[in-house]
């Protein structure tokens, strides 16, 4: 400990005289250290923090096994099966998400957070109600007890505490529920809700759609192995007894966490590899540094050398020195982290499944302290090789000026590390921001600016869907009046912010048959609010109301794949039938087409558009849910303040959800990319400034230890301009040895990054062309300034150097 003391003391004096240095290999470190913290937080806080349940690892995910790997949700017919027959599980569940409503309490109405789950759900979980108790199998019947639970939050405002809501009613979009539990405030589930409902199995079509969550418990002593094996054979069984389930593959066992982190596991760990390339290029620009710095001490190493220091004394004094500068630039690496987690977190564009809130945490502590040590044996291993090599004899005899041919190799293959790395941060940094640009230029099918949407959910329950379409009819007509409303329409999904898809079939074709065709139900005017060209025939008007003849509008893809080479106008289109059966128990009549609407962009941008049919909102007379609107102004702002004033005249009821631009949610649909790109970017270009500063470092040092070579060179007759090539030649030597070395590496990287991309290929040559120039332009900025400096040395004053 007296060593540890001694050497500590002398490493702060050493580093105290050196500010400059300090400085900045301390800041270098912050960069690396405090970037890879910062995203740990996310990894521990997402990947690697256990579910808050008993037993987390023997919950499983059903997944429909579909083709290509998707995870796909299963059925309430399925759910119903399982739950019947499967011997390995001890309990089985399954949930489905609802769109939000009103709920009348004594205490007034709440706009809250509804999901509906099936028996057991809580207990599969792990978790039983604070107060009450969960549903019951007759509640899930179609026309059993409306019971819900509540959460502990809700009840509390509505009740004044679980206890009193126990066995209270309460009124859910016109309906009374009876309260029989209360969930425990503690309860953590991916899809927050105010309120659970009983998912009803119907019986019928409705329980064929694969909307539901299914989740199961193993049994104890039973492995997924095992368990698999019977979810095999109970596959068999279910596609033999269900023939209306037609190429069904089964359901298969995945970890429920794994189904939980899904996309996100892979976008996290590409992150945690980018900030890692960051610290190595940072460990290589210190020992850079380093070992510069080792240069100049090297007749203070002889000296202590001759007076009996030990050539293991002297290691670990200049370790303790690098343990000080990491402990520093952790140091400050951690306070940074601290400050922009939470705005780093509000970044992240995608939902982030942690369980609890993403904080600095013993864990992450843990995890920086052994990057800061690792880090510092890292970047002094070079140095402290070098100090072992030095001789003593020659290093008394010099100023501590002159540095051995393998010290300045060793520099040369830590500057070349660092174009290397830095070169593959590049690469994904320009596919990432080609594939944004490229998201930039699709064409979405309808012109998005002056468009304003926002959402009506239903006040109340109508009592059909005319009903509901009168109620529509007086919104347009509220929306027009006011002041720099062009036109306005009504549609059940807007344009890339979700999907309705039924079964669709040509009528007397079924062998044209699409499972998942998108079904819009819009109001006149909407083809022309949004700006989507009519291909063929018309677009539905004022004249297609209840009474006349049902129409339909196909989009062209829907055109192109039925009527390839005939004209689809006055043909007809079945909605819930597929292969000829009715596969829904529809009882919409068969539509008349009579018009090919542009396609669009209606459900994911980076997607081809999907088929797709239009349906007169007046004649959509089984529909009664809630609406999506389309508002074509020059003036959004203004018109967004009036709009609730204005809907309020017609219902005071009804509440206005969601106002945005159509700008907003095409830049929505980008913000994955948009993020990728810019991180990636920013982190890329921190490389690049990183190797910028090693270049010009190891120059800047080669040139001042060959002053005298180059005086004498110049007093032999060589001009400026042969120093100034001399010099930079060194340089764009090491930069083309690196971006040799880092375009291979780049070429392994990119391809991690495929599922990130769009429209372009991990290997794409324009983006490694422009890396390449990229790289070379900063080199040689970078070797300038020293090949510069040298070309001013006066050849009188360089021969008397040294």
């Amino acid at each position: 400990m007296t060593v540890f003391w001694q050497d500590l003391r002398y490493a702060l004096r050493v580093l105290g005289r050196n500010q400059g240095f300090t400085a900045v290999a301390a800041l270098t470190l912050a960069l690396g250290i405090g970037a890879n913290t910062a995203v740990f937080s996310l990894v521990q806080g997402v990947l690697l923090r256990a579910l808050p349940y008993p037993r987390p690892d023997r919950l499983m995910y059903l997944a429909v096994d579909a083709p290509e790997g998707e995870v796909s949700a299963g059925t309430r017919t399925e759910l119903a099966f399982w739950k019947e027959r499967a011997q390995t599980i001890a309990s089985i569940t399954g949930e489905e998400g609802r769109d939000d409503q009103y709920l009348a309490t004594p205490a007034g109405r709440e706009w809250v957070h509804i999901l509906a789950v099936d028996t057991d759900f809580f207990r599969t979980l792990g978790v039983a109600p604070a107060r009450g108790r969960e549903f019951e199998p007759a509640e899930t019947r179609p026309n059993g007890p409306r019971s819900m639970l509540l959460s502990e939050e809700l009840s509390r405002t509505a009740f004044g505490g679980g206890a009193a809501a126990i066995g209270r009613t309460v009124t859910l979009r016109d309906t009374a529920f009876t309260v029989v539990g209360v969930v425990p405030r503690s309860f953590w589930y991916p899809q927050p809700a105010d309120v659970y409902v009983p998912l009803i199995h119907t019986g019928g079509p409705n329980d064929s759609g694969r909307n539901t969550n299914l989740i199961a418990r193993l049994k104890t002593g039973v492995n997924p192995v095992k368990a698999g094996a019977e979810m095999t054979a109970l596959s068999r069984a279910f596609a033999a007894s269900h023939p209306d389930f037609e190429h069904y593959r089964g359901l298969r066992l995945t970890p429920y966490h794994d189904w939980l982190v899904g996309d996100v596991r892979g976008k996290l760990l590409l992150l945690f590899a980018a900030v890692g390339l960051l610290l190595l290029i940072a460990c290589a620009n210190l020992a850079s540094l380093l070992m510069a710095r080792l240069e100049v001490r090297q007749r203070e190493i002889a000296v202590r050398s001759a007076l009996g220091g030990s050539a293991g004394r002297l290691m670990l004094q200049f370790l303790t020195e690098n343990l000080v500068l990491a402990a520093m630039g952790s140091a400050a690496g951690l306070f940074a982290a601290y400050l922009a987690l939470d705005w780093f977190v509000s970044l992240i564009p995608f939902p982030l499944p942690a369980t609890a809130p993403i904080r600095l945490n013993p864990a992450v502590l843990a995890f920086t302290i052994a990057v800061a040590a690792g880090t510092a044996l890292l970047f002094s291993l070079a140095p402290l090789v070098m100090s072992a090599r030095v001789d003593v004899q020659d290093a008394l005899k010099s100023s501590g000026r002159s540095g051995g041919a393998m010290r300045q190799r060793v520099r040369s293959l830590l500057v070349v590390s660092e174009v290397a790395l830095s070169v593959t941060l590049l690469a994904g940094a320009a596919l990432l921001a080609q594939s944004l640009y490229r998201l930039h230029q699709e064409k979405l099918g309808f012109a998005p600016h002056g468009l304003l949407t926002f959402v009506t959910p239903p006040a109340e329950r109508y009592r059909d869907g005319s009903a509901y379409w009168r109620f529509e009819s007086g919104m347009i007509g509220k929306l027009l009046s006011i002041p720099g409303v062009r036109s306005a329409a009504a549609v059940n999904v807007t344009p890339l912010t979700s999907q309705n898809n039924y079964p669709a079939q040509h009528a007397g074709h079924p062998e044209h048959s699409i499972g998942g065709m998108e079904l819009r139900i819009v109001s006149y005017q909407y083809f022309e609010t949004m700006g989507i060209a009519i291909r063929l025939g018309r677009s539905l008007s004022a004249r297609d109301s209840e009474t006349a003849q049902p129409a339909v509008v196909v989009n062209e893809t829907v055109a192109r794949r039925w009527w390839p080479h005939g004209d689809p106008l006055g043909d007809r289109v079945l909605i819930g039938w597929m292969r000829g059966r009715n596969v829904m128990g529809s009882t919409i009549p068969p539509l008349e087409v009579v018009g090919v609407a542009g396609d669009t962009k209606s459900v994911y941008l980076k997607s081809p558009p999907a088929p797709t049919i239009y349906i007169a909102a007046a004649q959509a007379t089984w529909y009664a849910d809630g609406t999506d609107w389309v508002v074509r102004t020059d003036s959004p702002a203004s018109v967004a303040k009036v709009l609730r004033a204005k809907i309020g005249e017609l219902n005071p009821r009804q509440t206005v959800e969601h106002i945005r631009t159509m700008d907003e949610i095409v830049s929505a649909t980008m913000a994955d990319s948009r993020f990728d790109a810019w991180l990636f970017g920013g982190f890329a270009l921190l490389a690049l400034l990183l190797t910028a500063i090693g270049v010009y470092g190891l120059l800047a040092f080669s040139v001042a230890r060959r002053t005298n070579e180059i005086g004498t060179r110049m007093a032999l007759g060589a001009t400026r301009a042969d120093v100034l090539g001399m010099v930079l030649r060194q340089g764009t030597v090491l930069i083309a040895i690196g971006l040799a070395v880092g375009v291979g590496g780049a070429f392994i990287f990119t391809r991690m990054l495929a599922a990130l991309l769009f429209g372009v290929h991990p290997a794409d040559p324009a983006s490694f062309a422009a890396v390449a120039i990229l790289m070379i332009a900063a080199g040689l900025a970078a070797s300038y300034v020293p090949a510069r400096r040298a070309t001013r040395i006066e050849p009188i004053a360089a021969l008397r150097y040294e």
